[in-house]
């Protein structure tokens, strides 16, 4: 083995440890010196933050070292130390950790029980601080840990009060888009009668990296020791392909538009009845025209690029290169001394200037981003749209290692790749057995069978967002889009054999699956959800038949009145506007209301294809749709791309396409006949409601009553979404099913529904369509999220500002 080998196995070896990060308020050093060295002799953390060591400046410390550990404070300078960071008047000590693929900064603090100003003053300097460090490693991650003695009754571990510090902190976490991990007391008072408080945190911008717990305190302190573990991702040496960049603002588009024009189409592309096969050859044919006009280049796919690297640095870093290999071949042939020096000076001076030159292009380049920002109108498109691209560029990670069901880690892209590729196709899989799908009575209206025009192609075309990705064929919006005029005859005649075959092409029916973190822990795989690319020319042709079965739908009254998903005029906000006003009325007229949020696990990922596909016909849809649509749900397949590598192929057989335009048209006929009396729906989300008025004089046996009454109401509604469910494959998740009281009254309510034998607890709020709604129908709350997701994405704005006039 190689020396470069070595290096590079032992560098992934290294990436593999987890980074263990204890704390601790010790309460006094001197008293408890045997127990911290004892704990550092058994539990070996990375790094140990030790808060209130009641030490004065001593001449000596050595008395405090333990083998293996180097001690760092307030008065003694070390290597990975920030020094440039700190202040005297401040108990901050900042740490730089760089494992060679990351950084972490980490900033230990004691606040002690000082005044309110005191307490601004630190958290400002904190936030002030913080930014600093981030514009000099933006992609570093930030971690704040240490004693802060802060309360806040809804942020931090249950708290009755809220004290100015608690409200300090939080405005900290904010504005850095910090989350507070430890969830439990870390401080057991030895008096009786005191609470235990979570006075320790832990705040960091990567909470997924970090696993966080709590265990009992070192010698006589009564804080207890928070222990953190990270785990970094090895480097991935893995060969993966190169990745082809497209020059669109060179490319030659009218040239391109007269080769498509006057290329013989039906001659050459036209000669199968096949769908497939035409549409593989009209794709070469993009492909090729794509190349000849449009300037391209291959980047190796895991490149990281640096748009801020100009044509001064790459000389910088050419003369760099250049009296560095001088002042080597003057070493290496032993010339005279004098000359040596000279050339390593000349090798320094250029290392410096080299350093400057990137320091200052990278620092241009995050101005010109500031400057960009400040001409947007604040809350517009664009302002957001660039928001967002800073926020991934500066802050967001990679995946994270992941937890394999055997227990242990997905380390490469490809690992993570086929790990979320078997999840997602397992989830998109139904054993239906001997099963029969329910049938519908059909309706009295019939939809014409659909023909595809021109004109209908051609305005699809002109439509297409030229910002959305590729699919897996490679044929970008863009050119779809400025060829219009010349290839929508060529799409009309491709769409109307496929229709008219009832075959839909199979490179159609392949998706390039995304994983995006929900909430919970990143590491493991079953908190991302799905998100598919698929064909373009696939969208356009779905865009033009979704137009017509949806106009079908709507000119027919099809669709259940109390469905306000991908429904056009209906939005989040009408459906939240219609139940608001359902409870307000309830609670003015002296009555209450009761809403039940149901779940419907993996809802669009295992849509039955047989029980669809047997109530298109009860709509009136024509056989030869039904029949497409049918070809459109079968041997479908998915692979998932992460960091440029691909999973293997993975079959399904249930699901409606993510990633469709049909799909949510589709999604909404499975799901229509559960629309009953007392549902309302938006896509999957469901809300069972009822409710009962009542008079101002209503005796409390009375209320009792019509108490009981409702709630018999809500158990029969639900009795019915569990049969529909049980008709339809469908799996309704229990643990997020919710329910609701919506009540002026004083008196307690004892009664809860019942849903597939399980009593449903009746609560105080309800998370409907991502807003959480209080029994009395406030919506502080609500309002006081949307604040703290403006005021995380302020934080990332922080990273780009200008920091001169």
């Amino acid at each position: 083995m190689t020396k470069q080998e070595m290096k590079k196995k032992l560098s992934q070896r290294r990436h593999f440890l987890p980074l263990k990060v204890h704390l601790t308020n010790i309460r006094g050093l001197h008293s408890n010196l045997d127990p911290v060295h004892h704990h550092l002799e058994t539990e070996k953390p990375h790094l140990f933050f030790l808060t209130e060591t009641q030490i004065a400046t001593p001449s000596d410390v050595a008395y405090l070292n333990f083998p293996g550990y180097t001690l760092e404070h307030k008065f003694k300078q070390c290597a990975g130390r920030l020094r440039g960071f700190e202040k005297s008047e401040f108990p901050v000590l900042w740490l730089l950790v760089d494992t060679g693929m990351e950084k972490f900064l980490y900033a230990g603090v004691y606040r002690s029980h000082s005044g309110d100003r005191e307490t601004t003053r630190l958290m400002e300097y904190l936030a002030e601080t913080a930014d600093i460090a981030l514009q000099r490693y933006p992609t570093g991650k930030l971690v704040f840990l240490g004693d802060f003695n802060a309360h806040h009754k809804e942020w931090l571990f249950p708290y009755q009060k809220t004290d100015h510090a608690g409200r300090e902190a939080r405005k900290l976490a904010l504005a850095l888009n910090l989350t507070q991990l430890v969830d439990q007391a870390t401080r057991i008072p030895d008096i009786a009668g005191h609470t235990p408080n979570c006075l320790d945190l832990l705040l960091t911008t990567d909470p997924h990296r970090h696993s966080v717990s709590v265990s009992a305190p070192l010698g006589s302190s009564d804080h207890c020791v928070v222990k953190s573990v990270s785990v970094c991702s090895p480097p991935d040496y893995t060969h993966r392909g190169t990745r082809r960049v497209w020059r669109y603002e060179s490319a030659d588009w009218d040239e391109m538009r007269a080769f498509f024009a006057s290329y013989p189409w039906r001659r050459l592309c036209f000669t199968s009845e096949n769908p497939s096969c035409v549409a593989d050859a009209i794709t070469a044919v993009i492909r090729q025209g794509m190349e000849y006009f449009i300037p391209f280049s291959d980047i190796p796919l895991g490149y990281k690029a640096r748009p801020w690297f100009n044509a001064d640095c790459a000389r910088a870093e050419a003369r760099k290169q250049s009296a560095y290999q001088a002042w080597v071949k003057a070493r290496d042939r032993k010339v005279r001394a004098r000359k040596v020096r000279a050339k390593k000076r000349a090798y320094n001076a250029a290392s410096r200037s080299c350093k400057r030159v990137l320091r200052k292009a990278r620092f241009d380049h995050i101005s010109r981003i500031g400057a960009k920002l400040a001409s947007y109108p604040p809350g517009s498109k664009q302002f957001w749209s660039l928001s967002k691209s800073v926020e991934s560029n500066f802050c967001r990670p990679t995946l994270p290692p992941l937890q394999k069901p055997d227990g242990s880690l997905a380390h490469t892209a490809t690992e993570k790749a086929n790990l979320f590729a078997d999840l997602f196709a397992s989830n998109s899989r139904l054993d239906t057995g001997s099963k029969h799908p329910p049938t519908l009575p059909h309706c009295d209206s019939l939809m014409p069978e659909i023909t595809v025009f021109n004109k209908e192609v051609r305005r699809s075309l002109l439509s297409l967002d030229v910002n959305k990705a590729s699919g897996p064929d490679g044929i970008p919006a863009r050119v779809l889009r400025y060829c219009a005029p010349e290839l929508a005859p060529v799409l009309t005649r491709l769409y109307r054999l496929s229709l008219k075959t009832k075959i839909v092409p199979k490179s159609w029916k392949l998706a390039n699956v995304q994983p995006v973190p929900k909430k919970g822990s990143r590491a493991d795989p079953s908190n991302y959800r799905p998100i598919a690319i698929t064909s373009v020319l696939c969208k356009v042709m779905e865009r033009v038949l979704n137009r017509k079965l949806l106009s079908y739908l709507e000119d027919n009254d099809l669709l259940s009145d109390r469905q306000y998903g991908f429904r056009r005029g209906r939005s989040t906000g009408d459906l939240l506007v219609y139940v608001t006003h359902c409870w307000g009325e309830a609670i003015e007229n002296h009555g209450e209301a009761i809403a039940v949020s149901l779940d419907i696990s993996k809802a669009f990922d295992r849509v039955w294809h047989a029980s669809l596909l047997s109530k298109l016909p009860a709509y009136g849809i024509p056989a030869g749709f039904c029949n497409w649509v049918a070809d459109f749900l079968s041997e479908r397949s998915i692979r998932v791309v992460i960091d440029g590598s691909f999973s293997e192929l993975m079959a399904i057989d249930a699901g409606v396409p993510q990633g469709s335009v049909l799909s949510a048209t589709l999604f909404l006929l499975h799901i229509n006949d559960l629309l009953s009396s007392g549902i309302v729906g938006y896509a999957d989300d469901s809300t069972v409601m009822e409710k009962y008025l009542s008079s101002a004089g209503a005796s409390g046996v009375e209320v009792q009553r019509m108490r009981e009454a409702m709630v018999e109401r809500t158990s029969l509604t639900l009795s019915n979404v569990s049969q529909w469910g049980d008709h339809n494959l469908v799996s309704f998740n229990a643990s997020k099913t919710q329910a609701c009281l919506f009540s002026a009254k004083r008196s307690p309510f004892t009664l809860s529904p019942t849903f597939r034998g399980t009593s449903v607890p009746v609560t105080d709020t309800l998370q409907l369509l991502g807003i959480e709604l209080s029994s009395d129908l406030n919506f502080g709350t609500a309002i006081e999220s949307k604040a703290q997701i403006a005021a995380r994405k302020l934080g990332v704005l922080n990273k780009v500002k200008i920091l001169h006039a």
